[in-house]
């Protein structure tokens, strides 16, 4: 039985001004530095970042991934910010203020990336140090090569909607947005990977999150 983690929030005021092109020489600097801390010091309130995974057999006839044909198992991941962030952004873009509407929305964004991140080594620990299965890097759906559908079988493996309220739209969206869905590859007969996802593999060219020099 997959059991959930509680995640605490990680945001560096430098990588989501750099993310929005906002400069100390833009004339309003000081306002996007209150707007920053006054959303920043809302996040305890707007923010329940959980995350679950579960190991399953790679048994399925069509695999995933090209990268994932020869593993034994899969490692179904799913993490979430909770609806309120998001919630907040929609309110204040009603409000027609845009500044913090898109600001929130940019924060929340590098929020959920960094809980994933973060999650790796809970992950690590249970799969590798504990059952032994070495892990390959993450894969995500995408519109490349995992087609979006794989977002649903990941939310029904993990048991997502009972334990997350995670939801899924016809489009295989989540609901709430603020939420991923990945795997990693998981054998006994391999090498852990050096680290939990690599740029230069990934098919996902219009990630804001791709690193450049890979």
């Amino acid at each position: 039985m997959n059991k959930i983690t509680r995640i605490s929030h990680r945001l560096d005021r430098e990588e989501l001004f750099e993310r929005m092109h906002i400069s100390k020489d833009r004339p309003n600097y000081q306002k996007f530095e209150k707007s920053y801390q006054n959303l920043f010091d809302s996040l305890p309130d707007l923010l329940n970042i959980q995350a679950t995974h579960i190991l399953r057999t790679n048994d399925e006839k069509e695999k995933i991934h090209k990268g994932l044909c020869e593993v034994s198992h899969i490692v179904y991941c799913l993490v979430t910010l909770g609806p309120k962030i998001s919630e907040q952004s929609t309110a204040y873009f009603s409000e027609k203020d845009f500044l913090k509407g898109l600001m929130i929305d940019s924060m929340a964004d590098i929020l959920l990336f960094n809980a994933s991140n973060d999650y790796y080594e809970t992950v690590k620990k249970d799969i590798y140090k504990n059952q032994g299965y070495a892990l390959t890097l993450r894969y995500s759906p995408d519109d490349n090569v995992i087609p979006l559908q794989v977002q649903k079988k990941i939310l029904e493996y993990v048991n997502g909607e009972e334990m997350l309220s995670v939801g899924i739209t016809e489009g295989f969206m989540y609901n709430p947005v603020k939420t991923l869905g990945y795997v990693y590859g998981a054998d006994k007969n391999i090498e852990l990977a050096k680290k939990d996802h690599d740029c230069a593999v990934c098919s996902n060219f219009t990630c804001e999150y791709r690193s450049t020099d890979q």
